[in-house]
């Protein structure tokens, strides 16, 4: 049976890296790929070692909840995580402590690589330089980061705001609502673009009479209830999520107004609800689970790999219903 001696001896490696590396703490890549290339020509099972007590992090928000797609993300990381062998802890991570954590990140206990799911843009953008500067493989669950060293599986959203919006305007809507936290939160910044998208494409001006951009601290029903207040009345409503939909069709109810015929409403993410709601709600699928799963195989690869980063894109699927 080979010894550690020969696998420093074949990968030309330090005795020190060597070490470090079959304890399980993270080595620079090119040394990683080294001793993996001689552990095999050695004759060493390399996938028991490298997934032999592995751990992946979930970092989130404290009020990661408030998330609708979490519960679905969440279940593919732990069912592929299962199947791989693979430990996962779920971390509360937000301003301070996103420094704090990785500055001592090499003391952490196991774990390997980290998951961001539900974050806003402030502490994304904090947890990723933080990442990129301590060489932690990541993934960044349904957040597209141009950054070419930032990893990440997601659905092209600003794309599924657009195909969606046209959804709406190739019905005749002009005058479509929406509103979203752009300066506070990236996949509402990509979803509006995306709304802008689409009028674009049909050479119409959307202007901002009908868009609502909201700052922290502002109601998402105050804006709701200003829309259905608006002497010209929009035609139609765009949720850039299911739950500002569904809060829009019931104050709309409301106020007496009648979901399609009165104004049509769209909305993103396709959660489970959707279907069962009252009208049936048009809407994107995203497929949250599906991305919890790519995320630990990704992790997986770039741990294991000589993979600098990963970008996936996955596919949506629009879904129309009653409400529009």
């Amino acid at each position: 049976m080979p010894k550690t001696e020969d696998i420093i001896q074949r990968s030309g490696v330090s005795r020190s890296t060597v070490f470090r590396f079959l304890r399980g703490n993270n080595v620079r890549p090119e040394a990683r790929k080294a001793i993996l290339k001689a552990m095999q020509e050695l004759g060493y099972s390399t996938h028991e070692l490298l997934f032999k007590n592995i751990v992946f992090e979930i970092s989130v928000e404290k009020d990661f909840e408030k998330f609708k797609g979490f519960t679905e993300v969440v279940h593919g990381i732990i069912e592929r995580a299962e199947n791989r062998n693979v430990k996962i802890q779920l971390v509360v991570r937000t301003g301070d402590q996103i420094k704090r954590d990785y500055e001592n990140w090499n003391e952490k206990d196991g774990a390997k690589g980290v998951i961001v799911v539900g974050k806003d843009l402030c502490s994304e953008t904090l947890e990723a330089e933080w990442l990129k500067k301590r060489n932690i493989p990541h993934i960044f669950v349904n957040r597209i980061i141009d950054d070419p060293q930032i990893s990440y599986v997601a659905v092209d959203v600003r794309k599924a705001a657009c195909d969606i919006v046209e959804h709406l305007i190739g019905n005749g809507h002009r005058k479509i609502a929406t509103l979203g936290y752009p300066g506070m939160l990236r996949i509402d910044r990509d979803k509006l673009a995306g709304y802008e998208d689409a009028f674009k494409k049909h050479g119409i001006e959307a202007g901002d009479r009908y868009r609502f951009i909201l700052s922290e601290g502002d109601s998402s029903g105050d804006a709701i209830d200003a829309i259905l207040k608006m002497k010209d009345k929009p035609t139609a409503f765009f949720g850039i999520c299911d739950s500002y939909a569904m809060e829009f069709i019931n104050r709309a109810r409301g106020k007496g107004l009648n979901v399609p015929d009165d104004i049509a409403v769209v909305g993103m993410d396709d959660l489970d609800i959707a279907q069962y709601f009252k009208p049936a709600l048009t809407t994107v699928r995203t497929p949250f689970r599906e991305l919890g799963v790519l995320a630990v195989d990704h992790l997986l690869q770039l741990i294991t790999g000589d993979l600098v980063s990963m970008k996936t894109i996955v596919k949506h699927s629009l879904f129309i219903r009653e409400s529009a």
